[in-house]
Parts: C-alpha cells; structure tokens; sequence
C-alpha cells in the first residue's frame, strides 16, 4: 500500500523517498517499524527499527585552537554546527591545507620461551599484535574531533583545518583554517587542564585514545588511573593498553574497559586531575538453541535464549508466530506439546535503543490425534440417505474407527453402513460413514475414533430415527473398580419419553438413586465402579404412547492390583548388596511383574536378578556401583489393568578428577581460563581459594574485590590477565 514518501513492495522492501518539510509526517518519518514473514512453518517479526527524519541543512566546521608553550601540549577540536553534531563522523585534520597522515601500526611479536626456543616452534611460543603507536600530533575522541599537539615547537605555529564527512548524506566540508600559536614558556605555572570531552563511547573491539592536555611551566608530567572499587589503581601498560604521557590507547576495547580513567598532570607547581568516563557499546547478539526441536505430542520442550553483548540490563520477551508468549525469562519452557504449539518462537532482547533477535522452529513429531470436524445430533425420518463424517491431524496419520453404542460397525454384518477414509493435502485425515438408506433400527449413539500409536481422540453423539423404541443386545460387560464407568442403553426409535436403568434383571430391581451408582438421562455411571457393582441391570425405554423396550446386561468388576510401596536405602556406597521387595496387597489373581531402569528395560550387563513369586517380586543387587543408580519401576499386570511403582536408588560415589588444575601462565590483556572439574555423587562442590600474605588461603568470594570468576563447570576465569591475578590458588572439591 502506498503512503506519501512510503511505499511496501512485494519482494518485502520497504521504500521511503524523498521528501520536503511540507511533506513530513510524524506517523511516517519519526516511527517504529517492522515487517512480518509468514509461511508454512511459522511466522517471524522482525526487530523494531526507529526511523527518525534528518532534515538536510546547511552546516559548517570550526577549529577552536588553544594556544600551546614550547615542549608542551597544544589543543584543537573540530566542531561542527550543533544541529548535525550527532550525524557528523570520520573528521581528518590538515596543516599549512596538508593531510596530517595516520601512521601506520607497528608490529610487536612477543613470545612466551627464551629466543633460542623460538626458531623450533614459532607457531606455539608467539603471537603477533598489531599496535597503534603515539606520535607528536594525536588524533583523540571517538569521532576524532581533537588534535593534541604533544611536545609542541615552534614550527607547529602554523594554519590548522579540519574536514569532515556527514554520516546520512556523504557530504564533506572542510573548516575555515585556525591559526595555532605555540611560544616559549616563561614564568611559573601550576597544570591546567584544557577543556575536552570527559565522557567517550566506543565500540567492543574497536580501538580508542583518551586524551589528556594540559598547559603548565615547566611542561607537566602525566599519569594515568583507574577507578576501581572507588580507589585510584595506576594503569599498567598490558597488550591491549598502551600510556604515552597524554594518550592512552586501548586496543579492542571490552566491556569490561567501561568505567571511569584518571588523568593527572603534575609539576613542581601543583597538579590537576581529570576524569574521563568511557562506555563500550556492544551490539546485542541473541541465540536461541536448540533452533529446532521435534517433539512428540504431551512431551515437553525448551527453548534457551542467550544474550551476549547487553549484560545482565537486557529486556527479553517471547513470541510464538507473531504473538507473545511466556515471561521475561530466558527459558520458555513448553509442556503438553500439541498441535497449537508448532511453529515459530523468537526471543528479544533490548537494551536502551538497541535490540536483537533469534528464532527456532518446533516441529511436532509422532502426535496424537486431534479433531477437528465432527457430527452433530440430528432425528431423522426412515427413508434418505445419510453421511457422517470426522477429520482429525496426527502423526503418524490415525485411522478411523466407527462404533455404535460402543460396538464396532464392522461388527454388526450391515451392508446398508460402508466407511471410508483419506486425507487431505494439509494432512489431515477425513473418514466418511455412509449409511444408504436410513431405517428406525440405525438409530444410536454413534462414535468415530481416531487413533495411531500417540494417542486417541473420539468425538459421540445420537443419531436419531423416527420409530418404536428398540434395545440391541448387549453382552457381558466388564469395568475396573476405582474407575469411572459410564454405560450407554443401546436403544433405538424416536421420539422416547422415558430411560430407565434398574438393579436386577426383568425390571424385578429396585430404582438406582441420586448416589454414585445413577442411571439418568439414559446412561448408567459408577462413579467409581466398586466391587458391590458387580450383577444384573436392567434398561427399559419407554415412548409417549406407551410402548417400550427392555434388556438386562451383566456387569462384572475386576479389581487392579495394587501394589505396596518400596524404597531404596539412602546410604548405599560402591561395593553394598541390597534388595527390594514388590509385593501387592490387593487385587486379582493371577498378577504378572516386570521391572524397568529408567524406563528400560534392565541391561543384563548390571547382573541384576530378579524373583517373582505369586503376589511379590524381588530384585536382587549384590554389588552396587555408579552404574546402578537410576529409576526402578515394578510394574504389576492382571486382567484389570498395569500399575507400577517407583523408587531411585542412589549410589554414593567419592569424588574424583575430571580435569586437575595445572599451572598457567598467560600473557597480560589476554584471557584467563584454568579448569577445575570432578565427578561423584552427589556432585561436588568446587571451591577456588587464593594464597593471602602469611600463606593462608583464603575463599576467592571473602577477596575484595574477587580477583577471578569462578565459572559455572568450576574453571577459573578472566576476560583480562592482570598483574593482580598472579598468585597460589587451590581448588577444593568436596560435599557441602
């Protein structure tokens, strides 16, 4: 759709042209945006995109120039008009109207062996590093709008320009030129530090100067600080961090340079501080893993975000094909896995005006069915043909069966009933029950089922049929005590005004009350089937005019077995034999056991035997090891039903190594790792611990400030070696 200066078009691309002030509108040129991709496996939304209008005006440059005394330090900053400063980037500077050049970086190997060793293995006792060295005329803040003159002469006295490029339209345009003046110093002064910018921004692993500038005589001396813990700490010169008098360089800025450096200039006159406070812009990076997940209908599933590059400040939220999902949490978690649940999910993640994202595809795997189109009641009269139909998605794709008043069609020898069954593009399946031409004697409740190795999902209604009231025959029925039975008087004919359920056969029983056991609105529940239920029923249906049918059906009640609890002892070491009993207390004869490991069942390798007698089972350990702890099942089986109990047994196991500490050795700037990790159960607690002065060690988290991050997996870590890191550590393993 076309908006003025805004137009989508197919391919997805969003177009904005030109436009004059006339012409702008909030809703278009100062908005969020983003686009929506939909497809067969999901849908995804981009990130929000802020656009904002610049309106193109004119604007110009100006060299503001501090005088500078001889072997001292002179001062110049570019500025640009202030209603583009934001947009202005990439300032070169020139002298007598020629560029002053960037030099060129210098290469430093440095190798971790005496050099009779290098020549042997090169590859494994150096390392190159590219290094921006500080000559007299330094480029300084992040757009390099200042120029220091270091050691300033007499010659430096000369025409200084700067030329700057805009960041939205490529426009240049070059300053007017500003005349430097440096003299000879005379007389005393204590430092005073020049006006520059006191706070910078850069971006993770990019390189940035710090400049410090200050007039004095004699020429003032500089040292450089750091904020930590509300101390000054000196600066140490490190691979990545460089100190000449008035600049400081970091190279391949982290976030953990964010912070507040100290300048302080110093003569015999006094001294002057300056603080300038650095950030380190890292752009969000999101992840979600695994990006796609096959998962089974009722399993559950999770979805891990990680976000790097925002801290612990970043804002995450969840979408699932364009909606959102879950909390702010980085784990959504997915339980009950069903069809609604396929698709797309992205996490966000945002911090101030940045944002990121990543997706993941759930798939499902084997499903059960769901339907999704059924019959309805309706009454016919004898005579037309009839067609009753379900649809149902699954995976692998369920069959169809069709049952009236819970006896299967196929059964029933009716050639006027036929059923079909395929499935549709979208794969789902449809299954058709046909009747040619319908008589009083279809009526029922009818019932399409589809089923496949996940699950099953049935959908039941009446048909009814005009015609006097009939009852089919109905067989021996057979419920579980405990359980919820409900059973349906297989009846025909319509309309009827009365159905009735009595205890005894012939009707001779009494009426079933409003208790557990009813039998109202045709149906007789036991709610739950108890073993008195057992016997003779009977179901009379009755119509307006008097007429009516009657049948009895017996009923029997099985009882499931029910098994005793067990338990493993919570004691056992390598090397203890033990037993377990599982025995039932109830339930009918006879009763089948089996036992699984962890749902498994048990591998013949762990030599466990197992027992069973008529109404127990023993499983029989006679030397335990890490191996053996897991889940035991005992499942228990009649001709009621399979019920199982379960219990852990856990093997106490000492801890050992996995990875022993060794000594390391690193180069400073760089990063730390050294690992730690064991084994045994139950886990064991790792602990790091630092030799103090007196030769105590002491728990890393009691240090202040914490030399080292213990990780997770138990190794030790630092984003930057330090000479403070240096020192005797232990890592302790044991149980808490």
């Amino acid at each position: 759709m076309y908006v003025c200066c805004r137009e989508a078009l197919p391919n997805g691309t969003l177009v904005l042209s030109a436009f004059s002030a006339a012409q702008y509108r909030g809703d278009v040129h100062a908005a969020l945006y983003r686009c929506r991709a939909a497809g067969s496996l999901g849908t995804v939304l981009s990130r929000d995109m802020r656009l904002q209008a610049v309106m193109d005006i004119a604007w110009e440059l100006n060299v503001q120039a501090t005088p500078g005394v001889t072997g001292g330090a002179a001062l110049l900053t570019c500025a640009p008009s202030s209603a583009v400063r934001a947009h202005v980037l990439h300032t070169t500077w020139y002298k007598d109207g020629l560029a002053l050049a960037p030099m060129a970086s210098d290469t430093v190997l440095i190798c971790r062996r005496p050099p009779d060793e290098v020549s042997r293995n090169f590859a494994s006792t150096c390392q190159l590093y590219h290094w921006i060295p500080v000559g007299r005329y330094v480029v300084g803040g992040s757009r390099g709008d200042v120029l220091v003159v270091r050691d300033a002469r007499p010659d430096d006295t000369s025409a200084y320009s700067c030329e700057a490029q805009h960041a939205l339209t490529g426009e240049k345009r070059r300053s007017p030129p500003a005349m430097l003046a440096v003299s000879h110093s005379t007389g005393s002064m204590a430092p005073r530090m020049l006006t520059i910018s006191e706070d910078e921004t850069v971006t993770q692993g990019g390189d940035i100067r710090l400049v410090c500038c200050a007039i004095g005589s004699p020429p003032p001396t500089y040292s450089w600080f750091r904020h930590v813990n509300g101390r000054l700490s000196p600066v140490s010169a490190s691979v990545r961090v460089s100190v000449a008098q008035q600049v400081l360089v970091i190279r391949r800025a982290q976030p953990a340079d964010a912070g507040v450096w100290t300048c302080r200039a110093h003569n015999q006159f006094g001294e002057q501080r300056r603080d300038a406070t650095l950030r380190v812009r890292s752009r969000l990076v999101v992840t979600v893993h695994p990006q796609l997940q096959v998962a089974n209908s009722g399993s559950s599933v999770v979805f891990n975000c990680t976000v790097e590059g925002g801290g612990g400040d970043a804002r995450v939220r969840w979408l699932h094909d364009g909606v959102p999902v879950g909390g702010a949490e980085r784990t959504l978690r997915v339980h009950g896995v069903a069809r609604a649940h396929r698709g797309m999910y992205q996490c966000f993640a945002e911090r101030d005006l940045d944002s990121a994202q990543a997706a993941a595809e759930l798939r499902l795997g084997d499903t059960a069915p769901e339907l999704h189109y059924t019959f309805i009641e309706q009454a016919l009269h004898p005579g037309p043909a009839l067609a009753l139909h379900c649809a149902a998605s699954g995976a692998p794709p369920p069959r169809f069966t069709w049952l009236l008043d819970g006896q299967p069609i196929e059964e029933l020898n009716t050639p006027q009933r036929s059923i079909s069954q395929f499935m549709r593009p979208n794969g789902d399946v449809v299954s058709y029950l046909n009747i040619t031409s319908v008589r009083a004697a279809d009526g029922g409740r009818y019932t399409c089922r589809a089923h496949n190795s996940r699950g099953a999902a049935e959908h039941s209604t009446r048909l009814n049929v005009y015609g006097a009231p009939s009852i089919r025959s109905i067989g021996p029925l057979r419920v579980v005590a405990g359980v919820n039975a409900t059973v349906y008087c297989p009846y025909s004919g319509f309309p009827i005004s009365e159905i009735r359920w009595q205890r005894g056969g012939d009707g001779a029983g009494g009426e079933l009350g409003g208790g557990r056991a009813t039998g109202a609105g045709g149906a007789l529940r036991l709610w739950p089937a108890e073993p008195s239920d057992a016997g003779l029923y009977s179901c009379r249906v009755t119509a307006p005019s008097g007429h009516y049918a009657q049948k009895d059906v017996q009923i029997f009640v099985r009882n499931p077995p029910k098994i005793a609890g067990f338990s493993f002892p919570a004691d056992l070491v390598e090397g203890s034999s033990v037993q377990v009993l599982c025995g039932i207390t109830s339930g009918d004869k006879p009763v089948y056991f089996s036992w699984l490991k962890d749902g498994q069942h048990i591998p013949s390798n762990l030599q466990v035997q197992e027992k069973s007698l008529d109404e127990f089972s023993f499983l029989i350990f006679s030397h335990v090891t890490s191996q053996h702890s897991g889940e035991y099942t005992c499942v228990a089986t009649n001709t009621a039903a399979e019920v199982n109990h379960t219990a852990r047994l856990a093997v106490k196991v000492a801890p050992s190594w996995v990875f022993e500490p060794q000594d390391a050795s690193v180069l400073l700037g760089t990063q730390i790792i050294v690992h730690c990790s064991t084994k045994g159960y139950p886990e064991p607690q790792i602990a790091w611990l630092k030799a103090q002065g007196g030769g105590e060690f002491r728990p890393l988290s009691q240090l202040e400030p914490a030399p080292l991050l213990v990780l997770r997996n138990g190794s030790l870590s630092a984003a930057t070696a330090a000479r403070a890191h240096e020192g005797r550590y232990i890592c302790s393993k044991g149980y808490i």
